[in-house]
């Protein structure tokens, strides 16, 4: 999985990886979107047939996080999140879903709280991922998913 999605805010052209979409996917289901949905990740591998997929983190079992070669971790191609209270409500991201609500927060045509927006916004300009927490994660989901932050 080495394709590059393009995004343009304010007539600035922007490259994100799948790798950094599906890094937000992945804070999602793992976190940061439980409080609100019942969340499964659909791994790209696993989408093409591969079913030996790992699904625990290889940094809990060594003694420095140096030793861990993350080059088989998931990467999530789409996520579903079901409201936990009205399973009716929610939906399936998928990768150009999720670079579109980061697309429409960073541009402004979304509401999402100033902090936010400014963590997607750095995450974006520096082509980094990391820095974006669950939080923000929840937020594009749910931009994603609503067009409107829903829950919390």
């Amino acid at each position: 999985m080495k394709t590059r999605t393009t995004i343009t805010i304010d007539g600035a052209a922007y490259e994100l990886s799948d790798e950094f979409l599906s890094h937000v996917l992945e804070l999602a289901v793992e976190g940061g979107c439980s409080y609100w949905a019942d969340a499964s990740g659909e791994a790209a591998d696993k989408a093409q047939g591969n079913e030996s997929i790992r699904d625990f983190d290889l940094s809990d079992y060594v003694e420095h996080d140096s030793d861990v070669d993350d080059g088989d971790a998931p990467v999530y191609a789409s996520a579903t999140f079901l409201a936990s209270k009205d399973p009716a409500q929610g939906g399936t991201l998928d990768l150009q879903g999720v670079a579109d609500a980061i697309e429409r927060i960073v541009s402004g045509d979304a509401e999402v709280p100033e902090g936010i927006r400014e963590i997607i916004s750095v995450a974006v300009e520096d082509g980094d991922a990391s820095d974006i927490d669950t939080e923000a994660a929840d937020c594009i989901v749910q931009i994603g998913l609503f067009d409107e932050i829903v829950y919390g």
